[in-house]
């Protein structure tokens, strides 16, 4: 083998070092994971009509975030007070939570209550983050914090009714042709699919990794 291929293989080899390393770097409280609301007491089940993204927090070590974002292209014939007007979720029965451990409320006239009835048969939840009609938003994001010990999985749990969806919301303001309706209850627990380009990433690593033993041998 060149003098030049050699070190190639070299620069190659070294990669999967570098990128662990430069990963590991990366704050310990990374850990995320996503929902679609697929099911609907007014439209067509099967569809995602909302996602919920629970992190760790980037900036304040121990905090929990939440991001739901409504799938606006999901509804029939949004109308221009269309949006997201009540959020429903869950939190682990070990965990002592009050409505001053939610922050960072955004839209900021968004309130939360406990022990509420998401309806549409979708049973009770534990926490309920509310607006109204002028506060719908295609946008929701709140903090959880001051809760010691907590994860992002002890926000992701079935309903106090047992029915399996981890979250529910009341979502209104589009014009359903077929029912009349103008609003609806949905809900879920779907994982959403790790995306594409992350397996690539895992298999890139893996196959340097390869290549390195191969120039050990």
């Amino acid at each position: 083998m060149s003098e030049y291929i050699r070190s190639k293989f070299k620069a190659l080899a070294s990669l999967p070092f570098f990128l662990v390393t430069a990963f590991a770097s990366f704050p310990a409280n990374a850990a995320s994971t996503a929902y679609f609301l697929d099911l609907s007491n007014d439209l067509d089940d099967g569809i995602n009509y909302a996602q919920v993204t629970i992190s760790d927090s980037t900036e304040t070590i121990g905090d929990i975030e939440f991001q739901v974002q409504v799938l606006t292209d999901s509804f029939p014939q949004p109308l221009s007070n269309f949006g997201m007007q009540a959020f429903y979720f869950n939190h682990a029965d070990d965990i002592a939570i009050t409505s001053a451990n939610i922050v960072d409320i955004d839209p900021s006239a968004w309130l939360i209550n406990h022990s509420m009835n998401a309806g549409g048969g979708f049973g009770k939840f534990d926490l309920q983050a509310s607006g109204t009609g002028s506060s719908r938003t295609e946008l929701l994001t709140f903090s959880i914090t001051g809760i010691t010990g907590d994860t992002i999985f002890d926000y992701a749990l079935g309903n106090a009714d047992d029915t399996g969806e981890f979250f529910a919301a009341k979502i209104a303001g589009y014009d359903d042709s077929l029912s009349g309706n103008t609003s609806g209850k949905f809900a879920g627990s779907t994982p959403v699919p790790v995306p594409a380009a992350v397996w690539l990433f895992g298999s890139a690593l893996a196959g340097l990794g390869w290549m390195r033993r191969r120039q050990v041998v």
